[in-house]
């Protein structure tokens, strides 16, 4: 067990931009609302529900696990993601994401001019287009005339790579460096303190970072075939896995031999 002092010493070094501290702060969904009015530039956007980590279930095919869905008060939902690592093809995780949602919560029977409108809001630590930008935006665009055309498709990409001044920009340097309270972001910086300096908070981000290390634990070791468990210890223990966890994951491991595969990645 963790003493308050290890647990608020852990806690202290995530941010907004990691996703196991981003899932906590998007449970309220104030913060929501103060995020997506700055990056979607709707001062006045009410969000009436928030849910972290969504699953959306596809049988016998992909399913899809988002990191929040939003809806306001107009019916328009908000999907945001945060990544770190650049190392996949992240626009057409966007798209799969989209048709994901269209498919998921729309009525059978409805009319196509009823679709609501769908804000894909993919937050990034990398400029993912190179064109050294904090947002961009993404439009239909008719090649012939250079004309915008609307679908109710809405694709945002915000980086925390450039500082170029804006309100916005100013949003992706406190998910990087979330410390503080901030004036302009009164709702998100109150909710990473609660968690950063509250003992509850400390505790309750603890108790989650050890539940997806366990069950990143279990799918690394289900995966572990012909790959040598020194590897898969290293994994898990960069990633958040306690020492108990490891050694009952990899019982072939001492608690000792762990310790010091732990001090060597200090």
């Amino acid at each position: 067990m963790q003493t308050y002092e290890e647990q608020q010493e852990f806690v202290s070094k995530l941010n907004v931009i990691d996703d196991v501290f981003f899932h906590k702060i998007v449970e309220d969904k104030e913060v929501c609302e103060e995020m997506l009015r700055i990056i979607v530039e709707k001062p006045d956007l009410m969000v009436v529900e928030s849910q972290p980590q969504r699953f959306l279930r596809n049988t016998g095919m992909h399913s899809v696990i988002l990191d929040v869905l939003c809806q306001d008060s107009t019916g328009a939902y908000y999907n945001i993601e945060v990544q770190k690592k650049n190392d996949d093809d992240y626009q057409k995780r966007v798209r799969f994401n989209r048709s994901n949602i269209d498919t998921s919560f729309v009525e059978s029977g409805i009319k196509y001019e009823e679709l609501p409108d769908v804000y894909l809001v993919f937050i990034s630590r990398f400029d993912i287009f190179g064109k050294n930008r904090t947002i961009y935006h993404i439009n239909r665009v008719i090649a012939e005339t250079n004309t915008i055309v609307e679908n109710g498709t809405h694709e945002i990409y915000v980086n925390t790579a450039i500082d170029d001044g804006t309100d916005i920009s100013e949003l992706m340097q406190f998910f990087e460096k979330s410390i503080g309270e901030h004036q302009k972001f009164r709702k998100l910086s109150e909710r990473v303190k609660y968690f950063k300096e509250s003992q509850e908070g400390a505790a309750e981000m603890c108790e989650l970072v050890e539940e997806y290390a366990k069950r990143y634990a279990e799918e690394e070791v289900k995966k572990a075939v012909g790959e040598s468990e020194i590897k898969v210890a290293m994994n898990l223990l960069k990633n958040g896995a306690s020492i108990e966890l490891v050694v009952k994951s990899l019982p072939s491991l001492s608690e000792q031999f762990v310790r010091a595969l732990q001090t060597q990645l200090m």
